[in-house]
């Protein structure tokens, strides 16, 4: 089929007919609309005029309210900026008027003047200053008391020491000479005892880390022992204290050594003993000062091993 016979095929289609009064209809819906927008401008007090005006304002305000925010917040800005800004300006302009201020330059009191106090001035008394005065001459009078005596101590001191020192005994009594060597044989046993302790702790520090055997010699624990000085006892005149490990030999060691890879469960074992004086120092740390001179009969041969056993505890 051409293009002719579809457009005779088009012109021969029947035609529908119209509806009855679809004219009038058609023709009576303008004459509404008018009527209604008479009604909308020539009547405003009508409820239904006035809902359609603010269905007008609600759809101007949603279709431009994108644009007014940001303008308004703008707004807002610029004048905030602007009270600011005259704020700022009032105030350099406040700063410029006002005079320089002078800094104050402190005064001090020529000699022989009087500090002026206006909290005494406005009192009328001065008797809370004559008080401070009055306790500073006194604490300076106990200091230079203190100071005096002092002195006096420490020339008195440094005569002693020069009398020791040159060996002038002759002007002691054989009363003073016995006491004062009672306290310097007292004070070098105290010594041993010290010694002794630290060679037990460190024995026990030793073990800690060797399965709580002691070391088989001294030397192997010579990083817990803070010097070799504490293997000398200060009564022993037949040996000196050694300077450092790197000169230390068994010729500086005064003590006795009993108990090499001994276990901590015998605690009455004797570990050091100082011949000297007889102190012993036991496997659990603890020294027994001048036991074993003094009770001899306290110490025990078991198995090649020395404990101390006291007769009554």
């Amino acid at each position: 089929m051409n293009t002719s016979e579809i457009e005779k095929v088009l012109r021969n289609a029947p035609r529908p007919l119209p509806p009855a009064g679809l004219k009038e209809r058609l023709e009576a819906v303008p004459r509404r609309r008018r009527g209604d927008e008479s009604c909308l401008w020539g009547r405003r007090d009508s409820g239904t005029s006035t809902s359609r005006v603010e269905r007008g304002a609600s759809a101007w305000l949603a279709r431009w309210w994108p644009a007014l925010a940001p303008a308004a917040a703008s707004l807002a800005c610029a004048a905030v900026l602007t009270v600011q800004q005259k704020e700022i300006r009032d105030l350099k302009a406040a700063l410029q008027a006002a005079p320089p201020a002078v800094p104050a330059q402190e005064s001090r009191p020529a000699a022989g003047e009087q500090v002026a106090n206006p909290a005494r001035d406005a009192a009328g008394s001065s008797i809370p200053e004559e008080a401070e005065i009055a306790r500073l001459k006194a604490l300076t009078d106990k200091l230079t008391t203190d100071v005096s005596r002092l002195e006096k101590i420490a020339a008195e001191n440094e005569h002693l020491r020069k009398q020791l020192a040159s060996g002038a005994t002759a002007t002691l009594t054989p009363e003073e000479t016995r006491a004062l060597e009672d306290a310097r044989a007292r004070a070098m046993a105290i010594q041993c005892v010290n010694n002794m302790k630290q060679l037990g702790l460190a024995a026990r520090i030793w073990a800690v880390d060797h399965e709580d055997t002691t070391p088989a010699s001294l030397l192997q624990m010579t990083n817990e022992m803070s010097t070799p000085k504490i293997l000398f006892c200060p009564a022993d005149t037949d040996r000196q204290a050694a300077a450092n490990w790197s000169s230390f030999t068994s010729a500086n060691c005064s003590y006795e050594y009993l108990a090499p890879s001994a276990s901590d469960l015998e605690p009455t074992r004797v570990m050091f003993r100082c011949p000297i004086h007889g102190s012993l120092g036991l496997c659990d740390g603890s020294v027994q000062m001048g036991v074993g001179k003094t009770h001899p009969e306290w110490l025990i041969q078991r198995d090649g091993k020395l404990y101390l056993q006291p007769s009554n505890p």
